[in-house]
């Protein structure tokens, strides 16, 4: 299934700490960014990933890819959306848009790639009920 529901925004804050020495967030942060809008976004499902794992629902990443367009600075706000656009019931994809509003900026755009993993490291089918809360 492939859906394209309205995105859900995170807004984070570059820290000092995220930067290099040219002043710009290191490209490894946007990793991260992409992270805590995904794990924001299914916290507002209704259920954090914390309580997905304690169920035995574990989402490993398989794959990563970012196209960076501009630079983000030490203390920009971002705004990082991510949707749902490819659903089964062994695999996940997100897409995500990383911007910075006070410059009218898109700063890099991307997709994570995950599977269904159950406890015991092995790919899971999950129900229906997931697909649900998932679909929205």
């Amino acid at each position: 299934m492939t859906t394209t529901g309205k995105p859900f925004v995170h807004t984070t804050r570059v820290g000092y700490a995220d930067t290099d020495r040219m002043g710009f967030a290191h490209h490894s942060r946007f990793v991260v960014y992409l992270e805590a809008a995904r794990i924001e976004l299914l916290r507002s499902l209704g259920e954090s990933y914390r309580e997905w794992e304690d169920r035995g629902i574990l989402l490993p990443v398989t794959e990563v890819a970012i196209q960076y367009t501009k630079p983000a600075y030490y203390d920009d706000v971002l705004g990082i959306s991510v949707r749902i656009v490819e659903l089964t019931r062994i695999r996940l994809k997100f897409a995500y848009e990383v911007r910075c509003d006070a410059r009218e900026a898109i700063l890099a755009s991307g997709t994570t790639s995950h599977v269904f993993m159950n406890k015991d490291g092995r790919p899971a089918r999950v129900g229906e009920d997931v697909l649900a809360k998932l679909r929205g």
